[in-house]
């Protein structure tokens, strides 16, 4: 027993064969230079048992000495011989305390303020700007297509006042231009016409159509003013990148009472076996492609912002 009452000695020896000063040792665990002192005379009823055993522990800690083991000699010596010692005034304020002991010597999985701050925010953050960013494409998604025109001299009037919008690239549509997530509204209509059937295509602004009617297939980009006519055996199937760039119509049908002239796109076909006219309406695929952009961004954003705080 009287190796273990002096395990404190053992402690001051290993601190000092590493020339490491107790004014160091307070400066690191922000323990007062008093208590330290205490430890290495073994003068341990100075401080409430909890104290001393987190003060022992971040010392320990410090000096690379096992704190396990010297709690355990520390429990023993005070348990087999508890002995009256003078007591040091401590001014304790819980702020005090909470600065001076090092969290990680209470176990706790604490964090520190700034960084629960810096979490809850991200948090906000990302919410409202999942918020801002699925506003934006319902905004861009209830373009409605359901506008017609009982007349031409109505279209005409509505058509003088469309500005026209400008077309995002020059590559070619493709399926990925018709994603079912940005799918608006479907509609099937049935027709009233007659052999041969002829589809006709005019571009009122620049843009892109692909329309397959079997005997003839063209994806390409349109220019203002360009007309395609389409003859059709069996079926026709088209896609059009804005409603607003182009004027249909199939025989003397036209078309734009169905597609109306929103800035949406659309995919849709014709069979002449049953004289149905199927077309549906798309958000544009520029819209989600600028929304993942944002998401992602804003995502990547966060992840360093959170690392940089964790790391630092």
């Amino acid at each position: 027993m009287s190796d273990q009452k002096l395990f404190y000695n053992d402690l001051k020896a290993k601190r000092e064969s590493q020339n490491l000063s107790l004014e160091e040792i307070s400066d690191f665990t922000k323990i007062d230079i008093k208590f330290l002192i205490a430890i290495e005379d073994g003068d341990f009823g100075c401080l409430p048992n909890v104290y001393m055993r987190l003060f022992l522990r971040s010392y320990c800690k410090y000096i690379s000495a096992d704190s396990e083991q010297a709690l355990n000699d520390y429990e023993f010596y005070t348990i087999g011989s508890k002995t009256e010692s003078k007591t040091f005034s401590i001014p304790v304020e819980s702020d005090d305390i909470d600065n001076n002991i090092d969290q990680k010597e209470l176990n706790l999985p604490q964090v520190p303020t700034a960084k629960i701050v810096t979490i809850a925010i991200t948090i906000i953050a990302l919410i409202l700007t999942f918020l801002l960013i699925n506003s934006i494409d319902s905004e861009s998604g209830t373009k409605n297509n359901t506008s017609s025109f009982s007349d031409d001299k109505e279209y005409s009037k509505k058509q003088k006042k469309v500005q026209y919008s400008s077309l995002p690239d020059n590559a070619p549509l493709t399926n990925l231009d018709f994603d079912t997530d940005n799918i608006i509204s479907g509609n099937k209509k049935k027709l009233v016409s007659s052999e041969p059937f002829t589809f006709r295509v005019e571009a009122l602004a620049k843009t892109k159509i692909n329309v397959n009617s079997g005997s003839i297939i063209k994806n390409k980009i349109m220019e203002p003013g360009q007309v395609e006519v389409f003859p059709i055996m069996d079926k026709i199937s088209y896609d059009f990148w804005s409603a607003q760039h182009i004027k249909c119509s199939l025989n003397d049908i036209d078309l734009t009472q169905f597609f109306g002239t929103e800035d949406n796109s659309i995919r849709g076909w014709f069979t002449t076996k049953d004289l149905s006219l199927n077309y549906n309406f798309y958000r544009q695929s520029i819209t989600n492609k600028t929304s993942y952009f944002f998401k992602y961004f804003f995502i990547i954003l966060i992840i360093l912002i959170q690392t940089y705080y964790f790391i630092n």
